[in-house]
């Protein structure tokens, strides 16, 4: 009973701990450098909160607005690096502590989101973030993967919207840590093993719930990123963040601002496609109806035809329609003759024509060949006269011409002498 009666209520323990830091001189009116994050307003107020940070911790700031309406600097923004001056105040109520500012001095950009952003650019132009690399999600999966905290919100949420959405669904949770110390090797890890081929993972969701600044440096680290990028299953990055963008979400096959959100991008809602599927097969069986109809129809009226009730009637129609084109070709046939004969006839007449003009022409080259004959040397020689040529084929027409002991040729009708001159009288 003793122990009870000496023990402390919780707004005592705040209350001694608000005394021991408010009343302290070491925590009044410093000045603290960091970077800011999680900044917002209240428009009601005009109160600014954020928190300051660096590499290892972080410290929430409250700029009430009877003291932020003096600040005259560059609006305040996540990122920012500033000197803040103020004094530790305890939010007794909450079991917090905070810096009340009062006055802020600029600095510039903070270390840590210029690390960011240079790692952005940087794997930006390697092309990790580019379109072309990112993968469709599959449209029915039969597997889902989960790379999140095992005691998070998160994983609940995402199996609680899969199984509703598609109460077939299976589910595979590869649980990592999603801060602080080896979150980033943990995540890592859990991708690679549901890329392992055994478990038939379709899709991968990887993330977490919400949270501050800090809280999702995991997934801003390059081996994360890069692990998204070389994951060999599409994957969907579900951060739950609503204003800045982590750097697995650039490097994702698809992204949504929450778990909830991933889980529903995923997993097709197996209502709706049974409804979208019932309603296909009514219209695939409207429309075979209608084509069985109009068939029906289109056969009916064939049917009806007279050619189908009475079929000799279309031989009939064929036979007579043969015999007045055989009538035809024979007619044409003859007339086809007819005329060949009287050309023929024609030729005929031109024959004789033409054998009496060959005759006519045959009498006068014989009158002429006659003429020729009687004129030509040969016919000369026929009459008893001869020709003399010497040795060097000269015709001798006058004795004169001759020489004593000379050799002579003499062509007569029927044949040539050889002579040799004597004398010459």
């Amino acid at each position: 009973m003793e122990l009870v009666d000496a023990s402390l209520s919780v707004s005592e323990v705040n209350r001694l701990i608000k005394s021991k830091l408010q009343d302290s001189s070491e925590f009044k009116n410093i000045w603290v450098r960091g970077e800011i994050s999680n900044h917002s307003q209240t428009n009601s107020s005009g109160h600014i909160y954020f928190s300051l940070k660096d590499q290892a911790s972080v410290i929430k700031c409250a700029f009430f607005s009877f003291q932020a309406k003096n600040y005259r600097g560059t609006p305040l923004r996540n990122g920012m690096e500033i000197l803040v001056y103020g004094s530790i105040s305890v939010y007794e109520p909450g079991g917090y502590y905070s810096l009340t500012v009062q006055k802020i001095e600029e600095i510039g950009e903070g270390d840590i989101l210029l690390k960011i952003e240079k790692l952005k650019k940087t794997l930006a132009d390697k092309g990790i973030f580019d379109a072309t690399h990112k993968r469709p999600l599959p449209k029915f999966p039969k597997r889902l993967g989960i790379v999140t905290s095992p005691k998070g919100a998160a994983v609940e949420d995402i199996i609680r919207i899969a199984t509703d959405l598609n109460p077939s669904i299976q589910i595979l949770v590869s649980p990592c840590l999603v801060q602080g110390d080896g979150a980033e090797v943990s995540i890592i890890e859990a991708i690679k093993e549901l890329n392992d081929p055994k478990w038939e993972v379709d899709v991968i969701i990887a993330g977490r719930g919400g949270g501050s600044f800090e809280d999702l440096m995991a997934f801003n680290q390059e081996a994360v990123v890069m692990a998204y990028y070389h994951s060999r299953i599409p994957i969907i990055s579900a951060v739950g963040h609503e204003i800045d963008r982590v750097l697995t979400d650039l490097a994702a096959d698809a992204t949504t601002p929450t778990p909830t959100a991933a889980a529903k991008l995923a997993i097709p809602n197996v209502s709706d496609t049974l409804i979208r599927l019932d309603e296909m097969e009514d219209r695939i069986k409207s429309a075979l109806t209608n084509v069985i109809r109009i068939g029906k129809e289109k056969c009916a009226g064939v049917v009806s035809r007279p050619v189908f009730q009475n079929p000799k009637t279309l031989l009939e129609i064929r036979s007579a329609a043969l015999d007045e084109l055989m009538t035809k070709i024979s007619l044409l046939g003859k007339n086809y003759l007819v005329r060949k004969q009287s050309e023929f006839q024609r030729f005929d007449n031109l024959s004789q024509n033409w054998k009496s003009y060959l005759e006519r022409i045959h009498n006068k080259f014989t009158l002429a060949e006659q003429r020729l004959e009687h004129f030509s040397p040969l016919g000369t020689l026929k009459r008893g006269y001869s020709v003399v040529r010497n040795q060097n084929k000269q015709v001798i027409s006058s004795i004169h011409n001759i020489k004593e002991n000379e050799s002579l040729e003499v062509f007569l009708s029927d044949g040539k002498l050889l002579v040799e001159v004597k004398e010459k009288i």
